[in-house]
């Protein structure tokens, strides 16, 4: 991935009222742009890069029952839409003409996929409710992830409309488990959102042609040794894969690959993992907090480290504390 400046931006409907819609014909289809198209104040955006110009983009739209209405047109751009349905669209709720065809709900199902080329002209009518999340992914992402992967970066997206795809389904119901407790994204997280999504495209809605490439191997033992000590630095997670690739020369996609292949799991789950390892010694060595193991592991809060230790160790961290105590004749405190 490259440089990476992750921002946040959320805008509430307080009015109820549809927004302006004349969007910037230079505006990207992310954040307050789309929610423009989609008449929807209220959204949700997190961003990769710069924010007139990103790499990466995550929006959530979601509206009330309303009318059907036509939408302004997309600006074009250099970019991808993915637009993942979160409820059951029903026939008919959306239609549109697409490079001179019609499409539209084809069936009615949850986690429904989109994927629209921007470059294309379309013209689109929508009636609520409705609730979409949109990842936005740019041209130049997808090429360095081609390039990477030994794959020509002269592809052509294949367009589809409101189809079952339990990858980007997956991936939805990971990203939306943070968001349903308030936690907020790390930079490796969306980091490795964007990387997978965009190899999933490129591998499954693109016709792009493989290079022959040579065996993969993983990180050399320096490597290993480098990431790991940047990981246990930031476990808070304010650290980027291009950070950990650049301290290793490597190229992001490079690294990602050569770092799952050394240690089996990706960055980001790298992370957990060492965070629960730290929590670990912490509940074992020292009489501190719930609270103050959970922060100074790396988590947002008490409530989320609760939640993944207990995902993953299969026991909460109270108990784990009683059965691993250091017998030390230390008192603990939760």
């Amino acid at each position: 991935m490259g440089q990476a400046v992750v921002s946040l931006q959320r805008q509430e409907d307080t009015q109820g009222k549809p927004a302006a819609r004349d969007p910037n014909p230079r505006a990207r289809m992310f954040g307050s742009s789309l929610a423009e198209v989609f008449a929807t104040p209220g959204y949700e955006c997190q961003v990769i890069g710069p924010d007139q110009k990103p790499e990466f983009a995550i929006t959530r739209l979601r509206s009330g029952p309303r009318e059907m209405e036509k939408a302004p047109a997309y600006p074009p751009d250099e970019a991808i839409v993915i637009c993942v349905s979160l409820t059951p669209s029903a026939i008919g709720q959306w239609h549109a003409l697409y490079n001179g065809r019609s499409v539209g709900v084809t069936r009615a199902i949850p986690f429904a996929t989109t994927f629209l080329n921007l470059k294309c002209p379309m013209e689109m009518w929508v009636r609520g409710p409705f609730d979409y999340l949109h990842y936005y992914l740019s041209r130049h992402l997808l090429e360095r992830i081609a390039l990477d992967n030994g794959v020509s970066p002269t592809f052509q997206l294949r367009e589809v409309f409101f189809v079952e795809d339990l990858v980007v389904a997956q991936i939805t119901k990971n990203a939306l488990s943070p968001v349903k407790y308030g936690e907020p994204f790390d930079p490796l997280a969306l980091d490795q959102m964007a990387a997978v999504l965009g190899a999933h495209t490129l591998q499954v809605h693109c016709g792009a042609a493989k290079f022959a490439v040579a065996p993969q191997r993983g990180l050399e033992a320096w490597q290993k040794l480098r990431t790991e000590e940047m990981l246990r630095a930031h476990l808070e997670g304010n650290i980027t894969i291009q950070k950990l690739a650049d301290a290793c020369s490597l190229s992001a996609s490079h690294f990602g690959r050569c770092f799952r292949l050394s240690f089996g799991t990706s960055v980001h789950q790298r992370l957990i993992q060492l965070r629960i390892e730290h929590a670990k010694r912490l509940l074992c060595d020292t009489n501190k907090t719930s609270v103050e193991i959970a922060l100074q592991s790396g988590f947002c809060d008490q409530a989320a480290f609760s939640r993944t230790f207990s995902r993953l160790e299969h026991i909460t961290p109270s108990r784990w504390r009683r059965l691993n105590r250091s017998t030390n004749g230390k008192s603990t405190r939760s």
